[in-house]
């Protein structure tokens, strides 16, 4: 199952995960694609695949600290920690496939536990960055 994404120009691209999409879009890409798939299950939830790529979206713009991800957050084994400095959004990758997006900007509910974590991953990035940077003064 793959998502096929057209741009403005007419081109497209097929992307299977968020993650993915992020090597592409930048900020605007993502935002747009938020409002779309809100838009799209404005009056249904989502099923399957498309749970995913909603709660994922969801999740990035809308965290929630009642979300059974976050109250769970101190089991979980981070396996990477990655910025993608072109859209704004660094990702948390877990050993059981889980992946939390967040804004680079945005606070979201993270025990101290799981920050601790993150920081002795080490965040990824491909060039130096000063939203790296940021991010982790921020955090």
């Amino acid at each position: 199952m793959y998502y096929q994404i057209f741009r403005g120009d007419g081109s497209s691209k097929n992307y299977k995960i968020l993650s993915e999409m992020l090597e592409d879009f930048d900020r605007q890409d993502v935002e747009e694609l938020y409002r779309l798939v809100k838009e799209r299950y404005a009056a249904s939830r989502p099923e399957g695949f498309d749970l995913m790529l909603w709660r994922d979206l969801h999740t990035l713009f809308e965290p929630d600290e009642e979300d059974e991800l976050r109250k769970n957050q101190h089991e979980y084994n981070v396996i990477s920690w990655s910025l993608y400095d072109f859209c704004g959004i660094h990702i948390l990758l877990m050993q059981n496939g889980i992946a939390i997006h967040m804004l680079t900007e945005k606070k979201y509910p993270l025990s101290q536990e799981m920050l601790s974590k993150m920081l002795s991953k080490r965040l990824e990035v491909d060039h130096e960055s000063s939203q790296a940077f940021e991010l982790l003064r921020f955090i």
